[in-house]
């Protein structure tokens, strides 16, 4: 992903910034839908967003809420509350549009100094 940007990223218009975005949010939840499927039944998925900080009523009550695939269940405001932003930039997740923000940033020079007067 970095070497994408770092190839592409000056030749980007400001308007790639919005399909970054929706990238960046689309990646993140693929990520939480393997996370989901690494940890296989309900009661397991639950029970660790417990421990990662959900409430035991919401997080179980979301998870058991009918039938649903992994895809649609990453897609719970509690797994995405639990499985944030924060939690894969902890893991090392870079997120695309801070990078391109980062690199199209505006460098502004000093004003410079007068010399002597003549």
């Amino acid at each position: 992903m970095q070497g994408w940007i770092g190839f592409f990223g000056r030749s980007c218009t400001r308007d790639v910034l919005e399909n970054l975005h929706v990238l960046d949010g689309h990646i993140r939840r693929r990520l939480r839908a393997l996370l989901l499927r690494q940890w296989k039944r309900k009661r397991s998925i639950a029970a660790r967003l417990v421990r990662l900080g959900a409430r035991k009523a919401t997080a179980w009550g979301s998870v058991y809420k009918g039938q649903r695939s992994k895809w649609a269940l990453s897609h719970t405001p509690v797994v995405e509350q639990t499985l944030g932003k924060a939690y894969f930039q902890e893991r090392g997740l870079v997120s695309l549009e801070q990078l391109f923000r980062d690199m199209n940033r505006e460098v502004i020079a000093q004003p410079q100094k007068q010399l002597g007067a003549r």
